[in-house]
């Protein structure tokens, strides 16, 4: 192989290598902006703040047949309680070690002033639900677990603009009613709601491909259970909670949801590396659903960020594959090219050593009439091989 050719096989293995770095670099870019603007997965890390502590968020989904319900929550706080304190964590009169939050789906129709009714989803919310989920606030405030009336209700942009036309609504009024209409006259089921404030709805890439509900709104659980029919459910129970020791808060609530036939899911660490070499072994088997749970939008944000970043994983691994392998290559012959220089040296060395040594020798020996050269006899040597 000529010189022109081997230079341009070089130029080929180079540019191949810096093509799939690139590529590696932009998978894991894309994963990285892909989960990171998921903020209802991070709710254990803003709760710990800078204390240092190992705290979990777990994620409790329920089925219909479930029976879940606001009572069914003390039971839950005893085996919870019982949990932290065998394990020698308790709270303070000052600080709860965690933080809950409960919420169901529902759909009301609302009416202002301007006469036009709107029918949109609601959320019913209780606990610090805010706390797991702290959307962008346009204007107002966020409902709180300590208000002392449970009578405010949080709209998104798109609800405000199609009743008032406007984002600035604390303190503005609305009629409410469960259901997919008004009905004359006060009827059971309609109060009347004071607007706490406007949210704007996550615009990252899973969350508004996850979130199909249109207009919206959030409202205190009891209130959405009072102006609904019959009684309602929890379908989503979220807590943060100390996690001594792998698995403590995830092995928790296994137990303490004994007998729900619920789905549980720890968020803290779904994005991990071991998590999304999980979801790639159970490729596919993630689609077989064999229980009648509807994941809340922000779930299926977060199995749909699972999803891509697996792929993500794969094509990162595979763009990778021809660097290791150049890398492995041409270090193994960097390696013997080494070891041929250092073995190269030392024959040198030893040469030189032995040819001192022969000089000494030869000149101990050289008589007033007769005086060895090492240079002479070495080329004689040469002379007579030729």
């Amino acid at each position: 192989m000529n010189d022109k050719s081997k230079l341009k096989k070089i130029i080929i293995i180079i540019s191949i290598n810096v093509f799939c770095l690139i590529a590696f670099i932009v998978c894991m870019s894309l994963a990285t902006s892909l989960v990171t603007p998921l903020r209802s997965q991070q709710a254990a890390r803003a709760w710990a703040g800078q204390s240092g502590d190992r705290f979990a968020q777990v994620s409790v989904f329920f089925p219909e047949s479930a029976m879940f319900e606001v009572e069914n929550m003390r039971s839950i706080h005893t085996d919870i309680d019982q949990a932290l304190l065998n394990a020698s964590i308790e709270s303070t009169a000052q600080q709860s070690v965690y933080v809950e939050a409960w919420s169901a789906l529902g759909e009301v129709t609302l009416l202002c002033n301007r006469g036009t009714p709107v029918t949109a989803q609601v959320i019913g919310v209780g606990g610090d639900f805010f706390h797991f989920h702290p959307l962008r606030l346009r204007s107002g405030n966020y409902l709180s677990p300590n208000d002392v009336m449970k009578d405010r209700i949080l709209l998104d942009e798109e609800l405000a603009w199609r009743l008032f036309g406007a984002v600035d609504l604390a303190g503005m009024e609305v009629l409410v009613r469960g259901g997919s209409s008004i009905g004359a006259g006060g009827a059971t089921g309609t109060r009347i709601f004071t607007i706490a404030g406007v949210i704007s709805r996550e615009s990252d890439f899973a969350s508004s491909r996850a979130y199909t509900g249109g207009a919206g709104l959030f409202m205190p659980f009891e209130m959405l259970s009072e102006v609904s029919d019959g009684e309602l459910l929890i379908t989503c129970y979220e807590i943060v909670m100390p996690d001594p020791i792998t698995n403590f808060a995830f092995n928790t609530m296994t137990d303490a949801f004994t007998g729900y036939s619920a789905h549980i899911v720890e968020n803290s660490a779904r994005f991990s590396l071991s998590k999304s070499f999980s979801a790639i072994r159970a490729f596919g088997q993630r689609s077989i659903l064999t229980d009648t749970i509807a994941f809340p939008y922000w779930e299926n944000a977060a199995r749909y960020a699972e999803d891509w970043l697996a792929l993500l994983l794969v094509l990162a691994m595979l763009f990778a594959v021809y660097p290791v392998v150049c890398g492995v290559y041409y270090g193994v012959l960097a390696i013997r090219f080494g070891f041929r220089q250092i073995k190269k040296a030392i024959i040198r060395l030893i040469d030189k050593r032995d040819k001192r040594q022969y000089e000494k020798y030869l000149i101990e020996h050289s008589t007033e009439h007769h005086i060895y050269d090492v240079d002479d006899i070495i080329q004689e040597v040469k002379n007579d091989l030729l």
